[in-house]
């Protein structure tokens, strides 16, 4: 199948598709490079990002709950734009967060509903250096 770039694609919601792959996600990223809200909610068939992160470094909204298998700490969040992540329902640790908050300083919303390895360790380091933080659920 021949897909065009849309370079004009700015939102994409593809959640609660099962069937969506690393290599559906990957093709999206690629026709839409200018993609400012990505949500992957739900898409319990895809495990790494980092290529789409790369392809859309202006992503400004990025939703991952309930993508219980993707390789968080893989990603290294080199996404500068980042404004609102959603991590809930994920695996995401004190670990990975502390990376998150080094990457992602323009943080404002972050949601870490039931991730249940993350400790007030890992919330103080996104607090510290995600300075225009202004909720975290």
């Amino acid at each position: 199948m021949d897909f065009t770039s849309r370079p004009q694609l700015k939102y994409l919601r593809l959640a609660h598709n099962p069937w969506l792959t690393d290599e559906n996600i990957i093709m999206f990223a690629s026709i839409s490079p200018n993609l400012l809200l990505f949500d992957l909610s739900s898409c319990c068939g895809i495990e790494g990002v980092a290529q789409v992160l790369r392809m859309c470094g202006n992503i400004r909204h990025l939703n991952l709950s309930h993508c219980s298998r993707v390789k968080l700490l893989e990603m290294n969040f080199k996404v500068p734009k980042l404004e609102v992540l959603n991590l809930s329902y994920t695996n995401v640790d004190d670990e990975t967060l502390y990376m998150i908050s080094k990457s992602c300083r323009g943080l404002l919303q972050l949601s870490l509903k039931d991730c249940i390895v993350v400790t007030k360790m890992g919330v103080k380091h996104v607090v510290e250096n995600c300075t225009q933080l202004r909720l975290i659920k």
